[in-house]
């Protein structure tokens, strides 16, 4: 029995990263105490979970305060905060900005209220995972996240803020609050966020909020973001820095439906047009120098409550992105918009794309917007935006191979068909 467990600490080690700091033994479910996993953050910043462990109750937020990267290696487990003592609290919060990967666990917050998993008429509740970004943090924060699921959580499922405002840190330029000079790095294979968010106006099923001259890195393999209240991933980036995103083999479907105006009632006087609305698929907002570009794959987008992939740059380099091998289907608006005011330009290019709803790109200051499709099919209209005031130059050009737009073709400004 001893080699056996001592063969399964080293294999389960050496697929850990290297870091500096303590080891941790997890081997009993309880709370707090010798063994628990409440001892273990205490205590040490490399954690393995033994495979007897079963569901891990926790009555209050379990916390890292250390500065070393911190490693969890579970078995399956779930830790389970359905009974936390302030259930506006986090399930686990690494607060000094420490690296994080996390594997085989589970965070499950039981519905994010007092009212029993997954009642969404009793507004409140806290997070999954939150790593809380201090303002002297150097570098870039990374989080890694394998086998890793959260769900049933009034606020965002996973959040890392590196902003002095928290959740007041809002959107955009125009959102405020400061960070620190350290960027933000996420990788995600084979995660799951679902029915999270959906306890409080504008909590996602993944956020991330950079206020800082840092950019914000998100990989995403094999991943699905369901039924979260506002949008399933929200990247959001208020400064100096670039937002780049890689992300392929995932699955963003039902993401947006959490609206309030009096009394909760799902979808009740909300629309994407008003104050509250509600959310998207995946939402990027890149506000100040810096560009928004990056790449996705293999995506299911699917009965989203406002626009699928939504990605808006603002008074920086502009957009520069290629998808390939997209569905969407029953999202309340645009599968793919994109928006870009200032000086950049707004450049699209889509390889087989099927959605049976709009497209829509947008150029709203100097640069110009390019579209390109091919081997696609647009349900209904293909939008292109863009008028500098000078009729004598080009605002954007079109390009379609092998392409039908079954409806209409609505260009503004001096759109050039390639």
């Amino acid at each position: 029995m001893k080699k056996a467990l001592a063969s399964l600490l080293f294999a389960l080690t050496l697929s850990a990263p290297a870091a500096a700091g303590g080891f941790g033994v997890v081997w009993n479910a309880n709370d707090d105490g010798r063994g628990s996993l409440r001892q273990a953050l205490d205590s040490a910043n490399t954690i393995v979970i033994l495979p007897w462990v079963g569901t891990i109750p926790a009555s209050s937020t379990l916390i890292y305060d250390g500065h070393a990267p911190l490693t969890i290696i579970g078995t399956r487990q779930t830790v389970d905060g359905a009974n936390l003592e302030d259930n506006l609290s986090p399930v686990l919060e690494v607060s000094q900005g420490a690296d994080v990967y996390i594997s085989k666990l589970t965070l499950d917050a039981g519905g994010g209220n007092e009212n029993g998993p997954y009642n969404r008429l009793n507004p409140g509740g806290g997070k999954g995972l939150f790593v809380d970004v201090p303002l002297d943090r150097t570098g870039n924060v990374k989080v890694t996240l394998r086998d890793f699921t959260v769900r049933g959580t009034g606020n965002h499922g996973v959040h890392i803020s590196d902003c002095t405002l928290d959740d007041d840190c809002g959107g955009g330029s125009g959102g405020g609050g400061d960070g620190s000079s350290a960027g933000v790095e996420v990788y995600l294979t084979r995660v799951t966020i679902e029915d999270s968010g959906n306890g409080k106006q504008d909590a996602d099923g993944f956020r991330v909020d950079d206020r800082g001259p840092g950019d914000i890195y998100f990989y995403a393999r094999r991943s699905v973001f369901f039924d979260n209240g506002a949008d399933g991933v929200e990247l959001d980036e208020g400064n100096e820095g670039d937002v780049i995103f890689n992300v392929a083999r995932s699955r963003f479907e039902f993401n947006g439906e959490y609206c309030v105006v009096g009394e909760f009632v799902p979808g009740d006087d909300c629309d994407d047009d008003g104050e509250p609305d509600v959310d998207d698929a995946f939402d990027i907002d890149e506000a100040g120098p810096g560009g928004l570009y990056g790449t996705g794959r293999n995506l299911i987008i699917v009965d989203n409550f406002d626009e699928g992939l939504d990605f808006d740059e603002e008074d920086g380099d502009g957009i520069d992105i290629v998808l390939a091998n997209i569905f969407g289907e029953g999202n309340e608006d645009e599968t793919v918009k994109t928006s870009e005011e200032g000086e950049g330009d707004n450049i699209v290019r889509i390889r087989n794309i099927t959605d049976d709803g709009d497209l829509e790109f947008e150029e709203e200051d100097g640069g110009i917007v390019g579209v390109t499709l091919i081997d696609s099919f647009v349900g209904d209209d293909l939008q292109i935006e863009a008028d500098d005031g000078d009729p004598d130059t080009t605002d954007g050009f079109y390009r379609g191979v092998n392409t039908t737009v079954a409806d209409e073709l609505q260009f503004e400004g001096e759109i050039d068909i390639l």
